[in-house]
């Protein structure tokens, strides 16, 4: 009898153990943590209970107490996102929007156009791009221990160094800023933290390439 009431309490300790680590809203929370979203209180949900709510700067989220849904509540977006890098990737990609100039209307042929040499700006090289890059990832908040992790995958993984040599390519060709980069590569870091066994650098390059992916598709529209 008693090996059956201790196998019942070893049954409820699991249980206890599951729900407060590996419940999708838990892995929500962390995740946020590690993206340095704040815990600044809870909502009422509609279907009862309370929603966490969460915000970084100007910008604010809700985690769905039942679900594990975030929602983004400022700038107010109707559909959830599935995780926070699903909600890094559409802030970055609406601000590389907003930063992108408005084309000018032609204006008209002069009569006698006189030819201006104008070299513009230089462009930086892959390296220059790279280490400043590098240099952003630095100064962000736990910068100095992200950036020695990102040199470390590089120098250990094939497959890191060449999504994050594609990500910079594609962010240097297309005139995004090495910060907004830096910011694909933190979401990378965070994926991490949801991810088990071997392929856990595989799973970081794979967001690193996603990431060019939608810079290259974001410069041709």
């Amino acid at each position: 009898m008693m090996w059956m009431v201790g196998g019942a309490l070893v049954l409820l300790v699991a249980r206890f153990v599951w729900l407060a680590y590996f419940h999708r809203v838990n892995a929500m929370s962390r995740q946020a943590e590690l993206m340095h979203w704040i815990d600044i209180g809870r909502v009422s949900n509609a279907n009862g209970g309370k929603d966490i709510l969460l915000a970084r700067n100007e910008r604010g989220v809700k985690i769905d107490w039942r679900t594990g849904e975030v929602w983004l509540m400022n700038p107010k977006v109707a559909e959830p996102f599935a995780d926070f890098l699903a909600v890094e990737r559409w802030l970055t990609l609406r601000d590389m929007a907003a930063d992108k100039p408005a084309a000018a209307a032609p204006a008209p042929a002069p009569a006698a156009p006189e030819p201006v040499p104008d070299a513009g700006p230089a462009r930086d090289t892959l390296p220059a791009f790279q280490q400043k890059v590098d240099d952003c990832l630095a100064k962000a908040e736990g910068g100095q221990e992200m950036l020695e992790t990102k040199q470390a995958f590089e120098a250990g993984s094939a497959p890191y160094l060449d999504a994050s040599t594609a990500l910079s390519k594609a962010a240097l060709e297309l005139d995004v800023s090495p910060a907004l980069v830096a910011t694909f590569h933190i979401s990378a870091f965070a994926a991490l933290a949801e991810t088990t066994g071997a392929d856990k650098l595989e799973r970081a390059a794979d967001s690193l390439h996603a990431a060019a992916r939608q810079i290259r598709a974001a410069g041709a529209v």
